[in-house]
């Protein structure tokens, strides 16, 4: 071939790539949806990539192009988004008309990661319906409940050990510690594991843990990017979110047990043993297989090892610029302890309504997650967006997002929104939380199986924390918090540096205690 004809095929396939572009980037402006020039084949993403911007102020950008359109059109790369704004629209796509969004939009490739394709969040049609009503009964108030007292002992010994740091050592980077606390917890609650992350920080439960959960990297976002986007050049280049090895451990981990537990027909209370006595309610008989319960299993470290001691992370930062509401906090703590003797029952934590209110309005502020999707699988017709525009037909395939941090500080839904107010909750709690405005978990029949086991994960440290120390901005706190752009999840860009402080005004049945074990004016001494 000579050059003419090289530079003539170089010239046509550059004209077809810029007119599909350009016919792809023109379906907004056709219909009159509202939204922000593209750039040529970044689409919208180019503040994200460029690390210019957080994913929560790029929703931000467009969630603001007009208040008053229902939905806004973004691109992501060549891949045009409805972002729903209304939430009649929102409620209609996620609950009412859910056969027709039943779906996520895939961001794993089957063949190269089969245990993060086989999680219940990534799981679509037929199979995970079967798969989520199997696992519905292990979320159960009841079966947490039977957790609860693996959860207090991790909570018990980590609230032990802060309060026995010298004076020197108080000012902690907080993300690293909690993830300990939350990899303690779900080993414990999910594999029946006793581990002890804060003595053995090598233990492979937290190695692996963070290896194949930490998504806030700018790699692991371009792999996830890629994949969702390119799944067949994501499928040539095999692009793993973990090494063989590790796939490997989390996989034998469930096997090994379920075998050992068949075996000697041991009982234990933890997730593992709840699936190996979970039966499908459709054909009966039908139970999880072994590689399912290693997908679900892994799925506590994939939606709670990272996310949950992040969303922990903001209610610390928070309690400690609020000292007032942190004080309040703890009076309902101390009222807690009076009435149930000292301890702090799994009824009583989920009995408080202020601690409720406080982590409500945290993520109501600071949702780890900046938006929702859902996968359209039949024609739906969207009303016009804005008065005066054409209705818009969503095609199969077609993706829409739900913009949660912005419709969580929209006026429109919340006064003075920006504020941090857990009072809101107290007085308009039930009416916030059925208007579709709050999305933290989701929404829908796609919302978080596990939210339960998060929300009493964070209850109960959150209560021992709270008992006997005091939270304060330090000297190396962030004030307000500077966080981090270039990444899909919310996070601090220079840690969580806050200083912990043991209380001196303990309640009297923890000063009992405290005393009985050596300790002096509320602090554990060596």
């Amino acid at each position: 071939m000579d050059y003419v004809t090289i530079a003539l095929s170089l010239v046509a396939v550059s004209i077809a790539i810029y007119y599909y572009v350009r016919k792809n980037y023109d379906l907004f402006k056709k219909y009159g949806i509202p939204h922000i020039p593209p750039s040529p084949v970044l689409g919208n993403m180019g503040p994200l990539l460029t690390k210019k911007q957080t994913m929560k102020d790029m929703m931000d950008d467009i969630y603001n192009l007009d208040s008053e359109a229902k939905y806004v059109g973004f691109y992501e790369f060549l891949a045009p988004i409805i972002v729903v704004r209304d939430l009649d629209l929102i409620k209609a796509i996620t609950m009412k008309n859910f056969e027709q969004f039943p779906d996520h939009r895939p961001f794993i490739n089957d063949d190269s990661n089969p245990l993060y394709a086989d999680m219940v969040f990534t799981l679509t049609g037929d199979r995970w319906r079967e798969e989520r009503n199997m696992l519905s009964p292990t979320f159960t108030s009841s079966k947490i409940k039977n957790m609860f007292k693996l959860m207090s002992s991790c909570a018990e010994r980590f609230t032990d050990w802060l309060t026995n740091l010298p004076e020197n050592e108080r000012e902690k980077e907080m993300k690293q510690l909690l993830s300990m606390y939350t990899n303690d917890v779900i080993a414990g609650c999910v594999y029946g594991a006793n581990v002890n992350t804060r003595k053995d920080p090598k233990n492979v439960f937290y190695v692996y843990g963070r290896i194949a959960t930490t998504f806030t990297s700018f790699a692991m976002m371009l792999k996830l990017l890629l994949n969702r986007n390119s799944p067949r050049i994501a499928r040539a280049l095999r692009l793993k979110f973990m090494d063989s090895h590790i796939e490997k451990f989390f996989k034998d981990v469930v096997a090994e047990t379920v075998k050992e537990r068949d075996r000697t027909g041991a009982q234990h209370p933890d997730v593992i043993q709840l699936m190996m006595n979970t039966k499908s309610k459709k054909g009966e008989g039908r139970a999880f297989s072994v590689e399912s319960m290693a997908a679900h299993a892994f799925t506590f470290f994939f939606g709670g090892f990272d996310s949950v001691s992040t969303q922990f992370c903001f209610i610390l930062q928070t309690l400690a610029e609020h000292p007032d509401v942190q004080r309040k906090l703890q009076e309902e703590i101390e009222e807690a302890l009076e009435n149930g003797n000292g301890q702090i029952s799994y009824e009583v934590v989920h009995d408080m309504k202020y601690l409720d209110a406080v982590i409500n309005e945290t993520m109501r502020l600071n949702a780890i997650v900046a938006f929702l999707d859902r996968v359209c699988t039949s024609e739906f017709e969207l009303p016009p967006a804005v008065p005066g525009a054409k209705p818009f037909t969503v095609r199969p395939g077609m993706n829409i997002w739900i913009p949660v941090t912005s419709i969580q500080r929209d006026p429109k839904y919340f006064e003075d929104p920006r504020k941090f107010d857990p009072e809101r909750f107290l007085r308009d709690g039930k009416k916030i939380l059925s208007s579709g405005a709050f999305l933290a978990f989701g929404i829908g029949p796609r919302m978080c199986i596990g939210n339960r086991f998060a929300l009493t994960e964070i209850k109960v440290l959150l209560c021992h924390f709270l008992a006997r120390c005091n939270v304060l901005v330090g000297s190396k706190t962030t004030v307000p918090l500077k966080l981090k752009k270039g990444t899909l999840n919310l996070t601090a860009d220079d840690g969580f540096w806050l200083k912990l402080e043991p209380r001196k005004d303990l309640h009297p049945s923890l000063r009992a205690n405290a005393a009985a074990n050596g300790v002096a004016n509320g602090a554990v001494r060596d």
